[in-house]
C-alpha cells in the first residue's frame, strides 16, 4: 500500500510541475519559421541539380514577378552611434521557373516511376497543393555554379550584414524556386534624429530591399507577408521587439523607381519597409522631468522664507540637486545637437529660476547687513515697522523672480 501511495504521489507532483512550468509560446501563424524537409532522395536531387541551368546567363530570359516575405523580430538604435540594427528571423523570396517542372518529371521518369512518385503523389493529396517541398540546396553554391539565377538582392546602403546560417534554395513540385535566408543582422547608418521634441520625439525610420537586375524583373509582397503584416498590426506590433521605442506604425510596400527616365525599360526593383516609433518617455519623466519640475517649484518658494532662516543655505542645496540630476541626466545616449530640446528647456528653466533666487538672496544679505546694518541671527529681532523697506524689497523680488520664472518657460519654448 505505501509503494502505491508513493508511485502515487510521484506521478501527481510530477504532473503538476509539468502543468505549471510547460509554458506554450504562442507566436503569430504567419511568422512561424517554415521547417521543410526534402522529399526526394539525394540520388533524385542531384538528377535535378544537373540539369539545371537557370543561372548560367546574367539576364533573365522571360519577365520574373517576385514574391517577397521577411519576419523582423528586432529592431535596436544604437543613438550615439547613430546605428540602426535589423533583426531577421526569415527573408525568402520565391518566384515561379516555368521548366523546372518538366526537369523534376525527367528526373522521377529516370528513376522508372520508383516510389518517390508514389510519395509525392500521396504528400500532394494530403496538402491539396502542389506546392511542396522536393529538393534542397546550398544557396550561394547554387548560384555560384551558375545553377541559380542570381538576383542580386541586397540591402540599401547597408554597414554590414551578418548571417548565422546558410542560406538555401528550395524548390518546390509545382516549379516553384524559393531562396531563404535566416537568422540575419543588418546595420545601417542612420541620419541624425530631430530631438528638438526629445524625450518626447517620434521618428521615421526607412530601409529597402532591392534588386540588381533592372530588366523584365517585378516584385510584390507574398501572400503570406500581407497576412504577417496584418496580423501584426493587430496585434500592436507586439511581436517585434524595439527596446526604448513603441512602434505606431510598420509597412513594407514595393516600389519600382525607373533609372534614366520615365520610358526607360529599366527601372530598380525594392520592397521597401518603414516604422513611425515614439520613443517611451514615461520613466525618464518620473525619473528626471518631474523631480527636475518640483526643484523649480521649491526653489521658486523659498523666496518667501524669510532670509534669517536659513534660506541661503536652502537655495544652495536645491542648486546642488539640480545640478546633480542635470548630470545624471546627460549620461542619456543621445548625440549632441547643435539645438535645444524639451529637456535642455527644462534645464534652462531650473538654472535660471535657482540663480535668480540666489541673487534675490544675496542682494537681501547685503541689504541687511550693510545698509540695515543687523546680522542674519539680529535681523529677526528687529520690529516690523522697522523692516518696512525690507517688506517691500521682498514683496518687489516676489514678482520679479515669478516674471523670470514665466519669461524663461516662454523664451524657452520659443527656441525649441
Amino acid at each position: 500500500m505505501k509503494k502505491i501511495l508513493f508511485f502515487l504521489v510521484i506521478f501527481l507532483s510530477t504532473f503538476i510541475f509539468s502543468k505549471s512550468f510547460a509554458i506554450e509560446v504562442s507566436m503569430l501563424e504567419a511568422e512561424k519559421r517554415l521547417i521543410f524537409q526534402q522529399l526526394f532522395s539525394n540520388k533524385t536531387c542531384g538528377t535535378i541539380y544537373e540539369n539545371i541551368n537557370f543561372g548560367d546567363k546574367k539576364k533573365l530570359r522571360d519577365e520574373v514577378l517576385l514574391k517577397v516575405f521577411h519576419n523582423i523580430k528586432r529592431v535596436n538604435i544604437d543613438e550615439e552611434k547613430a546605428i540602426l540594427t535589423v533583426a531577421l528571423d526569415q527573408r525568402n523570396f520565391s518566384y515561379k521557373e516555368p521548366n523546372l517542372e518538366k526537369i523534376i518529371f525527367q528526373a522521377l521518369a529516370a528513376q522508372d516511376f520508383s516510389e518517390e512518385l508514389s510519395n509525392i503523389n500521396e504528400t500532394v493529396a494530403i496538402s491539396k497543393t502542389k506546392k511542396v517541398v522536393v529538393c534542397e540546396y546550398n544557396l550561394n553554391s547554387g548560384i555560384k555554379s551558375g545553377k541559380f539565377f542570381d538576383f542580386k538582392m541586397t540591402y540599401d546602403n547597408h554597414l554590414k550584414v551578418e548571417t548565422n546560417e546558410e542560406p538555401k534554395i528550395l524548390i518546390y513540385y509545382d516549379g516553384t524556386i524559393e531562396y531563404v535566408f535566416y537568422d540575419e543582422k543588418v546595420d545601417y547608418a542612420i541620419p541624425d534624429f530631430d530631438y528638438r521634441l526629445y524625450p518626447f520625439d517620434t521618428h521615421e525610420l526607412r530601409f529597402n530591399i532591392s534588386s540588381g537586375i533592372y530588366d523584365k524583373l517585378y516584385m510584390e509582397r507574398s501572400d503570406r507577408f500581407k497576412i504577417l503584416l496584418e496580423e501584426t498590426k493587430k496585434n500592436d506590433y507586439d511581436n517585434i521587439s524595439f527596446p526604448g521605442f513603441t512602434i505606431k506604425r510598420y509597412i513594407s510596400f514595393p516600389i519600382s523607381s525607373t533609372l534614366v527616365d520615365v520610358y526607360s525599360d529599366y527601372a530598380k526593383h525594392s520592397i521597401t519597409t518603414e516604422f513611425l516609433i515614439e520613443r517611451n518617455s514615461i520613466s525618464f519623466v518620473f525619473k528626471f522631468i518631474m523631480p527636475i519640475v518640483m526643484i523649480i517649484l521649491v526653489t521658486y518658494f523659498t523666496i518667501f522664507l524669510p532670509f534669517e532662516f536659513y534660506r541661503i543655505s536652502v537655495c544652495i542645496t536645491l542648486v546642488l540637486s539640480l545640478v546633480a540630476f542635470n548630470l545624471v541626466a546627460a549620461a542619456s545616449k543621445i548625440p549632441d545637437m547643435p539645438y535645444l530640446n524639451i529637456f535642455d528647456w527644462f534645464i534652462f528653466t531650473a538654472y535660471i529660476n535657482a540663480i535668480s533666487v540666489l541673487i534675490v538672496t544675496f542682494i537681501e544679505s547685503i541689504y541687511i547687513g550693510h545698509f540695515m546694518g543687523f546680522g542674519q541671527y539680529d535681523i529677526i529681532k528687529v520690529p516690523r515697522d522697522e523692516k518696512i523697506g525690507l517688506m517691500k524689497f521682498r514683496k518687489i523680488s516676489w514678482i520679479v523672480l515669478l516674471l523670470i520664472l514665466i519669461s524663461s518657460v516662454f523664451v524657452g519654448y520659443l527656441i525649441i
